[in-house]
């Protein structure tokens, strides 16, 4: 059957629209679908790591976003009484020696200006999917449409998972967040500080327009953080101020992981945090995402993709479990409260970050350059076996 577009998207964040730039590079047709209108009142992801600046080097925009962005190059941690250490990207084995701080409007706002006109559609929600031996058929609240692919990036409560019946067990963390933008006025510069004390950690990093990001813990969720809360955890917990006046935005989070045990039915494909979710410790989420968007267009692109499929679900699988992973030790140590507990902690980071081989690990173990199989040209080809109905 003859059908409209090579590939349709659903959920138009930053996953999605990168794989659409890489489809639109590939010469494939596509449609990103999009529910909502407006962008989100506030920035979730900020982090780009040298793996995704690749990637976007692919498209010619690496440079554009960089240009935009704010270079961290180093990362300041902090215990109960002293400076512990840094970790450091200046020393990576990669030509971009930082971390992106990068607001995720921003991100989304710079990928869609380089899309087709017609390539997106906004305030348009899916309602259904009915596959076929050689096409999907998408409902949604603006009609209809048929593809060969269906992608869906709409996040990890989206809803693409639900109309082929894929589901994975989700486990939230037993660990809550509120986090702010605020106008920057302390000297960090273009640095990262993470402070661990026994009443919960405190994170700061830089964004770009002379702004800086703090996020706090706090002991439960609070839908409704009172305010000047941001504010007043910052100074009890570093002895920072950083006045309430100066916040531009708040959002509170309580972070969640999952894996889904396949990342595709027949011809409907989970990418992103559709497929997986984990800490935002790290900022590894959207950069695995960012891989998977890598991978998938590479298959996409194959004459036969449903044979690479196996290989996609695979590798990527395999890469995100690392990820996450990674992210929970992350979220396991830096959560840690109590006196006896925040000792112990600034030991084991002392020892992480003093100098010598395991200090040297660090940078580009959270730079992501240790993460597996980012490409389809990485997988052994012996792995690309033939696709079986």
């Amino acid at each position: 059957m003859k059908t409209d577009l090579d590939a349709i998207i659903v959920g138009g964040g930053p996953v999605g629209l990168l794989l659409a730039c890489l489809l639109q590079k590939r010469g494939l047709s596509f449609r990103v679908l999009e529910k909502r209108t407006q962008p989100l009142a506030h920035s979730a992801a900020i982090g780009i790591t040298p793996p995704s600046l690749h990637i976007l080097d692919q498209l010619g925009l690496a440079r554009e976003f960089i240009d935009a962005g704010v270079k961290v190059y180093d990362c300041f941690v902090h215990g109960r009484k002293a400076k512990l250490g840094r970790v450091t990207f200046r020393d990576i084995p990669d030509e971009h020696r930082f971390i992106l701080s990068l607001p995720q409007a921003t991100t989304i706002s710079i990928l869609q200006s380089h899309l087709g006109t017609d390539c997106m559609q906004t305030g348009c929600e899916v309602s259904g999917i009915a596959q076929h031996a050689d096409h999907c058929v998408v409902q949604t609240s603006s009609g209809e449409l048929t593809a060969r692919f269906v992608i869906a990036c709409d996040g990890a409560r989206g809803r693409v998972r639900e109309f082929i019946g894929m589901s994975a067990p989700v486990k939230p963390y037993d660990c809550h967040f509120v986090m702010g933008d605020f106008i920057d006025r302390t000297e960090f510069g273009d640095a990262a500080h993470l402070f661990f004390t026994p009443t919960g950690s405190v994170e700061s990093f830089p964004l770009p327009g002379g702004q800086r990001r703090w996020i706090v813990q706090t002991e439960k969720r609070l839908d409704a953080p009172p305010k000047g809360l941001v504010s007043y955890l910052t100074h009890l917990r570093t002895g920072i101020h950083v006045p309430s006046a100066d916040q531009v935005n708040e959002s509170v989070f309580t972070p969640r992981r999952f894996n889904c045990d396949r990342y595709y039915d027949g011809r409907v494909i989970l990418c992103g945090d559709a497929a997986h979710g984990m800490s935002p410790i790290g900022g590894q989420g959207m950069n695995t995402g960012f891989a998977d968007a890598e991978f998938l267009a590479e298959v996409l692109a194959k004459p036969d993709p449903l044979a690479l499929l196996p290989a996609y679900n695979r590798f990527r699988r395999k890469a995100a479990k690392t990820a996450i992973f990674r992210a929970e030790w992350g979220m396991w140590l830096g959560t840690w409260r109590g006196r006896m507990r925040s000792v112990l902690r600034d030991v084991i980071l002392r020892f992480l970050l003093c100098q010598g081989p395991v200090a040297r690990r660090m940078g580009p173990f959270y730079a992501m350059l240790t993460i597996p199989f980012n490409t389809l040209a990485r997988v052994p080809q012996a792995s690309l076996r033939p696709h079986t109905a």
